[in-house]
């Protein structure tokens, strides 16, 4: 009950600190940059980690067009699947989307969005097949796949430049999964680059 109390006030002060940061909100200004670097896992092909980063422009304060790419390490998981009991192994996805975030600014500093986008996925990976004789051979392959993104996010402005970015996006290709991220942004000015 002790440690209780001191992490509520831990938490209470540290908001606190926050809030007046907070209250700078937003520029709300069309045609800015946002650079933006995030990292976090992907889920459904397995749970690995993820790590992107993507460049957007605002092209209203309600509309933001979104360039992304990220990579994640799948292990012995594909986008493809395999019958029986092939499997593939040291599989990396790459990641290249566009998008639309459709904001909602709400008080300044909070901008809650929808995704729309599509992207290019890119899959390496290796398989190991054993032939009638019982030699193995080991045969690299490389996947390009077309995926249609979706989801929602919550840009936090921390200051009036920049902020906190978590994510929620679900990838539909071959198979579906998901992608849960947190990451932060910086607003480029309106005459970049």
């Amino acid at each position: 009950m002790r440690n209780l109390s001191k992490i509520t006030g831990t938490l209470v002060f540290s908001i606190s600190l926050l809030v007046p940061a907070a209250l700078f909100g937003q520029a709300g200004e069309k045609d800015v940059g946002e650079a933006a670097a995030f990292t976090g896992g992907t889920f459904g092909l397995g749970s690995h980690p993820v790590v992107g980063g993507g460049l957007g422009i605002a092209f209203s304060r309600y509309g933001m067009g979104v360039l992304e790419t990220s990579y994640a390490p799948l292990g012995s998981e594909t986008l493809r699947v395999f019958p029986g009991a092939a499997t593939a192994q040291d599989s990396h996805l790459y990641d290249f989307n566009l998008g639309l975030h459709l904001r909602v600014p709400v008080r300044g500093r909070l901008a809650p969005y929808g995704i729309l986008g599509v992207g290019f996925l890119w899959d390496k990976y290796s398989r190991t097949l054993v032939d009638s004789a019982g030699v193995a051979q080991v045969s690299h392959y490389t996947n390009f796949n077309f995926g249609f993104q979706t989801g929602g996010g919550l840009r936090y402005y921390i200051g009036e430049k920049w902020g906190i970015r978590p994510e929620f996006k679900v990838i539909v290709s071959t198979q579906t999964y998901t992608r849960l991220s947190v990451g932060v942004f910086y607003v480029l000015p309106t005459n970049w680059p």
